[in-house]
């Protein structure tokens, strides 16, 4: 893989990411924060991100569900998670209050800025410092009503895959923590960087819809025919597309092809495609240097006017701000109408 294809300046100073560690906590998604972190790094060709692991001094004794469980010793200490950017709370297999220490940091780190990630059952975690008291907030499907039960100054929202309520952001179980930690790295340096670590790690840019899987483990996974048709489509964004094409492509019918697109993504299969296609006009606004048109055209929109619109309708930036924030100017080498420039 080329990773100079989503390079983007260096900042003057790495945004720091502490991902604490200490007795029980899981190890899914305190790995999985490190990767998602450093590969954005590694894609963009420059430090982005200073991304450790943090807990009290010595090994702490992480788990990966019923007994087992190994040492890990933390790179960082818990005086530095205090002063990092971004602090992240793993899951942990069971329910639990943090250790003092690890509360007390959390609530410093806070005071002094820092933006805080609970991932999966890590919400119980955060929850129990109070700082999530009055703010919205997810977590497993499985546990969300506990968390609502134990903590009903919070607002629980279970069919959510991420909530983000300020600087304050948790998320599902599982693969849903990815989807989160994608997202942040979206919302610091754009889609198109964003979507260079997903495909990098062969991950989803963004599953549109809620914790599909709630409703039970007999719940059979989408048809592999749905999943090749949405990278189909994705490859042919700026082509006249119908519910009707895409479902034939499917071999389905129209009504088949909708139901399944509802079950796996929770919205129906034309809402996916208007997200796709603005996904994919924030990627060419980042990359490029193509006027806003020519944006519109390549992402199937056609027109200037129905990109803004679905901008705005999705709650993004304007195009325009959109590129002011994240595009070709502050990177290397724009795309121009003809190529690299």
């Amino acid at each position: 893989m080329d990773t100079t294809s989503a390079a983007v300046p260096p900042p003057e100073a790495p945004h720091t990411v502490a991902v604490l560690s200490f007795d029980g906590i899981g190890t899914f998604e305190l790995a999985l924060a490190v990767q998602v972190f450093a590969s954005a790094n590694d894609l963009a060709g420059a430090e982005l991100y200073e991304v450790a692991v943090a807990g009290p001094a010595g090994p702490t004794v992480t788990r990966t569900g019923g007994a087992s469980s190994y040492a890990l010793l933390p790179d960082r200490t818990l005086a530095w998670a205090e002063s990092a950017h971004t602090v992240v709370v793993p899951a942990a297999p069971r329910i639990y209050d943090p250790p003092p220490e690890v509360a007390a940091a959390l609530l410093r780190a806070r005071a002094n800025g820092a933006r805080i990630v609970a991932l999966c059952l890590g919400t119980f975690l955060v929850a129990a410092t109070g700082l999530l008291d009055g703010r919205q907030a997810t977590t497993h499907w499985h546990w969300a009503e506990q968390l609502a039960t134990a903590h009903p100054k919070i607002h629980v929202h279970p069919e959510r895959l991420f909530v983000a309520d300020g600087e304050f952001f948790t998320s599902g179980g599982g693969t849903a923590a990815m989807d989160l930690l994608l997202h942040l790295v979206e919302c610091d340096h754009g889609s198109a960087l964003a979507t260079e670590v997903a495909r990098f790690l062969v991950a989803p840019i963004r599953r549109d819809g809620d914790q599909a899987q709630r409703a039970g483990w007999d719940v059979p996974e989408p048809p592999r025919s749905l999943t090749d048709t949405l990278y189909w489509a994705e490859d042919h964004l700026a082509e006249t597309l119908t519910v009707a094409m895409l479902a034939r492509h499917a071999g389905m019918s129209v009504r088949t092809f909708a139901r399944q697109c509802r079950d796996a993504l929770g919205i129906p299969p034309i809402e996916w495609l208007q997200r796709a296609r603005v996904r994919r006009a924030q990627e060419l606004l980042q990359r490029t240097t193509w006027t806003v048109q020519r944006v519109a055209e390549a992402s199937g929109f056609g027109s200037e006017s129905a990109l803004r619109y679905h901008f705005t309708r999705l709650g993004e930036p304007t195009p325009g701000e959109y590129r002011s924030r994240f595009g070709a100017a502050r990177g290397k080498r724009p795309a121009t109408e003809h190529g690299v420039a």
